[in-house]
């Protein structure tokens, strides 16, 4: 089954890419049938993000629509 991720980035406060700490994500995981689900998660960069994402998505739902990432600045 392929995902299709979607990314918004939301910045409350000056960023420093040079950080590699953890950054909080939003993650909604969309079903087909008009179900969804929330997550919070930490990952040090977008593309761990949406692994973690896919992987939950993959542990919780099996007829996945889409699945949105939100960063949380």
């Amino acid at each position: 089954m392929t995902t299709v991720s979607q990314t918004s980035e939301i910045i409350s406060r000056p960023y420093n890419r040079s950080r590699r700490e953890q950054q909080l994500y939003k993650v909604v995981i969309n079903a087909e049938d008009g179900n969804y689900q929330e997550f919070e998660i930490e990952a040090s960069s977008l593309s761990e993000a949406e692994a973690k994402a896919n992987e939950i998505a993959y542990q919780e739902m099996t007829d996945i629509t889409y699945v949105e990432i939100y960063k949380v600045a």
